[in-house]
């Protein structure tokens, strides 16, 4: 079974990640505090930890170095800190303290099961047939799944797919063929995240325009400005692009 620990003092908070991530196949427990995270450390073993370091009663990095030392039961975790949202860390300089992967609070639902389960894929070679889909599939058959509509009204936004025109609080934005396409596809696959390389192959097929990952970044920071819509067009580190739904947006 997959064991997850959840460390935030935000005891509300913390008791919402550990109902997201409970299922058949995993299990979530969460503390608010470092006395009582070491206490569950040292009786059980965990895969992944996830870790709000300002904690009541220390630093969560010094227990982030002591599971380096592997003084724990829990041998090599998955450790996603949680960090402020003015924070862009190095992640090499994240991945030398033993860090695998970070997300900025205020989070979206979605993408924190992409990074959780990302790991998960990591870390089990034998990583199940059920749960791989899940990951490859997050958010998919929601009731927001508008695949197939030609205009599509969301919140501010009104996407006319079949005109190519495209309007932001009532004033029209023209697009390029490249984010026209790429548009399309995030809005139309809204809550789940699309992997660089299927969503780079999908968007050459339908534009006939050679792109790699590097301008594939570029086009996303640039469609994100001119709808302004940055709140909604999230990168997920190592995995790939996502709409965001409207209700999962923070956390």
């Amino acid at each position: 079974m997959n064991k997850i620990l959840i460390i935030n003092k935000n005891f509300e908070l913390a008791e919402k990640m550990t109902l997201l991530f409970t299922d058949m196949e995993t299990r979530a427990l969460s503390c608010g505090t470092l006395e009582s995270a070491t206490g569950l450390l040292e009786d059980d073993s965990y895969q992944v930890i996830i870790i709000d370091p300002e904690l009541p009663d220390g630093d969560g990095y010094d227990l982030i170095y002591e599971l380096g030392l592997g003084i724990y039961e829990s041998k090599n975790p998955s450790i996603i800190v949680i960090i402020p949202n003015d924070s862009r860390p190095d992640m090499s300089l994240l991945s030398e303290q033993g860090i695998a992967d970070y997300i900025t609070k205020p989070f979206n639902i979605a993408v924190l099961k992409a990074k959780v389960w990302t790991q998960f894929k990591r870390i089990h070679k034998d990583f199940s047939f059920r749960a791989s889909k899940r990951f490859e599939a997050i958010g998919a058959g929601t009731k927001n799944s508008i695949v197939g509509e030609r205009i599509v009204n969301i919140d501010n936004f009104t996407f006319n797919f079949g005109a190519g025109e495209y309007w932001v609080d009532g004033k029209q934005v023209r697009l390029s063929l490249m984010e026209q396409c790429l548009l399309r596809n995030l809005v139309e696959n809204r809550g789940i995240v699309l992997g660089r390389r299927a969503l780079l192959d999908k968007l050459m097929s339908q534009s006939n325009i050679c792109i790699d990952e590097s301008a594939l970044a570029r086009t996303i920071r640039v469609l994100g400005v001119r709808l302004n819509a940055r709140n909604y067009i999230k990168t997920v580190y190592g995995i790939g692009y996502i709409w965001t739904n409207v209700e999962e947006k923070n956390f």
